[in-house]
C-alpha cells in the first residue's frame, strides 16, 4: 500500500504554478487580513466598550474606527500606496497590540465627545474616520522608532 489514491488532482494542484493575484483582488485579500489581524489584537478595547456608556454613540463611533483602521492597514501594506509598511516581528505585534488598542479606544471617546456636543452621525463619523486614518498613517513611523530604540 503506497498511500497515494487514485486521484491525481492534489498532486497536479501542486505541481501548477500559482496565479500571482492582481488588481481589486490583491486588495480584498490585503483587507481580508487586515480583518483579522486588527480585530484580533484590539480584542481588549472592544471588550472593554461594550459595556461603556453612552451605549450608542460609543459603538457607532468605535465601528467606523475599527472600519476606517482595517481598510487603512490593508491598503497600506501592498503596493498602492507610497507606505513603508512595517513586517510582523514579535517587537511590532507587540507594538501593533497596544497600538490598535489605544487607537480604537481613544477614537471612539473622541468620537462619542464629539457626538453628544454636535448630535450630527455625519460629522462624528468623518472626525473619526479622519482620526483613524491620520492614526494608521503615524503606525509605521512609530514602528520605525521604536525598531531604532532596540
Amino acid at each position: 500500500m503506497t498511500g497515494h489514491g487514485s486521484d491525481y488532482s492534489t498532486e497536479e494542484r501542486q505541481l501548477r504554478t500559482r496565479d500571482e493575484k492582481e488588481g481589486v483582488e490583491k486588495w480584498v485579500e490585503s483587507v481580508f487580513f487586515a480583518v483579522g489581524e486588527v480585530t484580533f489584537l484590539a480584542l481588549p478595547a472592544f471588550y472593554g466598550l461594550m459595556d461603556a456608556e453612552p451605549n450608542a454613540q460609543l459603538k457607532f463611533a468605535a465601528l467606523f474606527s475599527w472600519l476606517a483602521l482595517v481598510v487603512c492597514v490593508g491598503t497600506f501594506r501592498g503596493p498602492w500606496l507610497d507606505v513603508d509598511w512595517p513586517p510582523v516581528t514579535p517587537l511590532l505585534f507587540l507594538l501593533r497590540f497596544l497600538y490598535y488598542n489605544v487607537v480604537v479606544a481613544v477614537v471612539a471617546y473622541t468620537g462619542t465627545t464629539i457626538d453628544l456636543a454636535l448630535h450630527s452621525p455625519a460629522v462624528t463619523a468623518t472626525v473619526v474616520v479622519l482620526l483613524s486614518v491620520g492614526s494608521a498613517l503615524v503606525f509605521p513611523r512609530l514602528a520605525r522608532a521604536v525598531g531604532e530604540l532596540k
